[in-house]
Protein backbone atom coordinates (compact mmCIF):
# COMPACT_ATOMS: atom_id res chain seq x y z
CA UNK A 1 0.00 0.00 0.00
CA UNK A 2 1.32 3.32 -0.88
CA UNK A 3 2.42 5.54 2.26
CA UNK A 4 0.42 7.89 0.73
CA UNK A 5 -2.64 6.53 1.52
CA UNK A 6 -1.36 5.34 4.81
CA UNK A 7 -0.74 8.48 5.14
CA UNK A 8 -4.16 9.14 3.94
CA UNK A 9 -5.58 6.73 6.35
CA UNK A 10 -3.40 8.43 9.48
CA UNK A 11 -4.84 11.31 9.41
CA UNK A 12 -8.59 10.25 9.23
CA UNK A 13 -8.55 7.96 11.73
CA UNK A 14 -6.55 11.22 13.97
CA UNK A 15 -9.99 12.91 13.18
CA UNK A 16 -12.21 10.15 13.49
CA UNK A 17 -10.65 9.80 17.28
CA UNK A 18 -10.83 13.23 17.93
CA UNK A 19 -14.40 13.55 16.93
CA UNK A 20 -15.50 10.44 18.81
CA UNK A 21 -13.58 12.11 21.78
CA UNK A 22 -15.81 15.23 22.05
CA UNK A 23 -19.03 13.43 20.91
CA UNK A 24 -21.40 11.31 23.08
CA UNK A 25 -21.06 7.73 22.34
CA UNK A 26 -24.34 6.57 22.94
CA UNK A 27 -24.84 2.53 22.15
CA UNK A 28 -21.38 1.16 22.44
CA UNK A 29 -21.26 -2.55 23.19
CA UNK A 30 -20.47 -3.53 26.18
CA UNK A 31 -17.61 -5.80 27.11
CA UNK A 32 -19.00 -7.15 30.54
CA UNK A 33 -16.36 -5.57 32.14
CA UNK A 34 -16.53 -2.73 34.73
CA UNK A 35 -13.22 -1.44 32.65
CA UNK A 36 -15.18 -1.57 29.35
CA UNK A 37 -14.23 2.31 28.55
CA UNK A 38 -10.52 1.76 29.02
CA UNK A 39 -10.01 -1.16 27.24
CA UNK A 40 -11.67 1.17 23.95
CA UNK A 41 -9.15 3.59 25.11
CA UNK A 42 -6.63 1.36 25.38
CA UNK A 43 -7.44 -0.11 21.86
CA UNK A 44 -7.93 3.16 19.74
CA UNK A 45 -4.59 4.70 21.04
CA UNK A 46 -2.99 1.00 20.14
CA UNK A 47 -4.66 1.90 17.32
CA UNK A 48 -3.43 5.38 16.97
CA UNK A 49 0.12 4.51 17.39
CA UNK A 50 0.16 1.90 15.15
CA UNK A 51 -1.25 3.77 11.90
CA UNK A 52 1.45 6.76 12.37
CA UNK A 53 4.31 3.86 12.68
CA UNK A 54 3.28 2.37 8.86
CA UNK A 55 2.49 6.20 7.55
CA UNK A 56 6.15 7.70 8.80
CA UNK A 57 8.23 4.32 9.60
CA UNK A 58 9.74 1.88 7.40
CA UNK A 59 11.96 -0.20 9.42
CA UNK A 60 13.62 -0.17 12.79
CA UNK A 61 14.35 3.69 13.63
CA UNK A 62 13.43 3.66 17.40
CA UNK A 63 14.55 7.39 17.72
CA UNK A 64 11.52 7.89 15.23
CA UNK A 65 9.24 5.90 16.27
CA UNK A 66 9.67 7.49 20.15
CA UNK A 67 8.58 10.78 18.59
CA UNK A 68 5.43 8.94 17.63
CA UNK A 69 4.75 7.77 20.59
CA UNK A 70 5.24 10.98 22.71
CA UNK A 71 3.31 12.93 20.32
CA UNK A 72 0.44 10.26 20.82
CA UNK A 73 0.59 10.36 24.33
CA UNK A 74 0.51 14.57 23.79
CA UNK A 75 -2.45 14.03 22.02
CA UNK A 76 -4.49 12.01 24.26
CA UNK A 77 -3.49 14.14 27.27
CA UNK A 78 -4.70 17.39 25.26
CA UNK A 79 -7.82 15.13 24.27
CA UNK A 80 -8.83 14.93 28.09
CA UNK A 81 -7.94 18.27 28.82
CA UNK A 82 -10.38 19.75 25.96
CA UNK A 83 -13.20 17.02 26.90
CA UNK A 84 -13.39 18.40 30.61
CA UNK A 85 -13.88 22.12 28.76
CA UNK A 86 -15.50 22.32 25.62
CA UNK A 87 -18.37 19.37 26.11
CA UNK A 88 -21.06 19.11 28.42
CA UNK A 89 -21.39 15.51 29.31
CA UNK A 90 -17.89 14.76 28.73
CA UNK A 91 -15.40 14.75 31.76
CA UNK A 92 -11.49 14.55 31.45
CA UNK A 93 -10.32 11.79 33.59
CA UNK A 94 -7.11 10.89 34.57
CA UNK A 95 -7.63 7.22 34.50
CA UNK A 96 -8.64 7.70 30.61
CA UNK A 97 -5.10 9.29 30.11
CA UNK A 98 -3.56 5.84 32.02
CA UNK A 99 -5.46 3.76 29.23
CA UNK A 100 -4.81 5.83 26.34
CA UNK A 101 -0.51 5.30 27.72
CA UNK A 102 -1.21 1.68 28.03
CA UNK A 103 -2.61 1.77 24.27
CA UNK A 104 0.03 3.64 23.09
CA UNK A 105 2.91 1.16 24.94
CA UNK A 106 1.43 -1.57 23.07
CA UNK A 107 1.34 -0.27 20.03
CA UNK A 108 5.12 0.92 20.60
CA UNK A 109 5.93 -2.39 21.67
CA UNK A 110 4.72 -4.08 18.68
CA UNK A 111 6.29 -1.80 16.33
CA UNK A 112 9.56 -1.62 17.72
CA UNK A 113 9.62 -5.55 17.42
CA UNK A 114 8.19 -5.43 13.96
CA UNK A 115 10.79 -2.89 12.58
CA UNK A 116 13.99 -5.15 14.72
CA UNK A 117 12.55 -7.91 13.11
CA UNK A 118 12.35 -5.74 9.29
CA UNK A 119 16.20 -4.92 9.93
Amino acid sequence: MPKSLIFFIAVLYTIALTVASLITLDGMPELGTEWDDKLYHIVAYAGLMLIWYFALISGHKPGRLLHIALSCVVFGIVIEAVQGKVTVDRIGDALDVVANVIGVLLGYIFSYKRGRSLS
